[in-house]
């Protein structure tokens, strides 16, 4: 007969889950998670199995608890209620930390773990539909709301809730971008007709793309961006870099510097390939325009199969620990310059009576960034190319659907 354990898993999970959190699976060390968990190896060799199976473990804790939340969420007495619920409140940090991660970032090894949260994710969006469709069925949506794609909206801006969430937003920056979202939502009578204009106007995948990006002539900066895109600049170690790059550590010394040089290096890099994008949104005529331009942006990265999914700052942005501070202040500080470009081109377009004056500028920032990440999220799970177009078509849909956001100039 087994012996009973001499600790309390759940609180042993929570600690691991914080570990995990700030590092990463591939980042977090068993010396880390010994002394956060109050055990030895042998201790949570025994109880786990391996350091997979702790981490497995702890997936199962914040899954659970992630399933609570939605249960709750669902059991709103109305559809309008059900969304807020959703997107006004969340679980606690540490569980949407390692989702986070988890959804991000595997090594070949565990590489079957995004593709079981993309899962997980699946059955939540269904599950929302079919309350959706309740709801029409009750009279409380207009018969002509379009379920799946309310739903995968709705799904989009949670995720992309919980990764800024991860990323360390304050209670009232997530609270702005929810109340944005909660605001579309309320334009539901329109949407189904939004979304079939949106499809209808909007030019075929392959017109939309185009040709890949090339990258940096040197080839082994190109190679340690994805290490770092991959696996987090925690998770990154230098035999993975100097592997990857086709180089020996005395050669990536001296030629850029430390490990945390040559993220900041790979992250010039990454944000080069993409200035053009912001650049482009900013000129385009309209504020819907702007965030067309940014979405469709985000799902063309997510399908060029010559670069990873997800989004490297988007997850060096949730990395912990004091290793990673400087690499995490840095992330904050360029996305933070991301979003008052954003905020000064949308109040240009109030004084053009582009957007209501009523509009909230810095709600709907980071409103957008959410559905963003959500995307980014979804893409690094796995989800498929039609799965993502759709979740564009949505979120254009709910702007085109939302009294409180564009005018009858867009």
């Amino acid at each position: 007969m087994a012996r009973p354990r001499a600790f309390e898993e759940d609180e042993v999970l929570d600690r691991a889950a914080d570990v995990f959190g700030r590092h990463g699976y591939d980042g977090s060390t068993m010396v880390e998670l010994t002394a956060a968990m109050g055990l030895n190896a042998p201790s949570i060799y025994a109880a786990f199995g391996s350091k997979r199976g702790l981490f497995d473990a702890v997936l199962r804790r914040c899954g659970a608890r992630e399933d609570e939340h939605w249960a709750w969420a669902l059991a709103a007495p109305t559809a309008e209620g059900v969304v807020k619920r959703l997107l006004t409140t969340s679980p606690e940090q540490a569980s949407s930390r390692v989702l986070g991660h988890a959804g991000l970032v595997m090594g070949t090894e565990n590489a079957d773990i995004p593709a079981a949260l993309l899962h997980r994710r699946q059955s939540a969006e269904l599950k929302l539909r079919d309350r959706f469709e309740e709801a029409k069925r009750g009279g409380d949506l207009p018969a002509k709301a379009d379920a799946s794609r309310l739903a995968s909206y709705v799904t989009a801006v949670h995720d992309g809730l919980a990764m800024k969430a991860a990323g360390g937003a304050l209670p009232g920056e997530l609270r702005e971008a929810a109340g944005q979202a909660v605001a579309a939502w309320r334009a539901i009578s329109d949407v189904a007709v939004a979304a079939s204009i949106a499809a209808k106007g909007s030019p075929p995948a392959d017109e939309r793309s185009r040709d890949p990006r090339r990258f940096s002539a040197d080839a082994a900066l190109d190679a340690a961006m994805k290490v770092f895109w991959t696996k987090g600049f925690a998770g990154a170690s230098l035999n993975d870099l100097t592997e990857a790059m086709g180089i020996t550590r005395p050669s990536l010394y001296a030629a850029f510097g430390n490990k945390e040089a040559l993220f900041f290096r790979a992250l010039d890099l990454y944000q080069s390939l993409r200035k053009d994008d912001m650049a482009e949104a900013l000129q385009a005529p309209t504020a819907r325009g702007v965030f067309e331009t940014l979405l469709r942006g985000s799902l063309r990265y997510q399908l060029d199969e010559g670069q990873p999914r997800g989004c490297l700052m988007v997850l060096n942005a949730m990395q912990g620990g004091d290793e990673a501070r400087v690499i995490r202040d840095e992330i904050l500080r360029r996305q933070a310059i991301g979003r008052e470009l954003l905020a000064a081109r949308f109040e240009q377009a109030k004084r053009e009576g582009d957007l209501l004056p009523t509009v909230n500028v810095p709600g709907l920032v980071r409103f957008i960034q959410s559905l963003m990440h959500g995307i980014l999220m979804q893409g690094a799970a796995g989800a498929s190319p039609s799965e993502l177009e759709g979740l564009v078509e949505s979120g254009l849909a709910m702007w085109t659907a939302s009294a409180d956001l564009p005018t009858g100039k867009d």
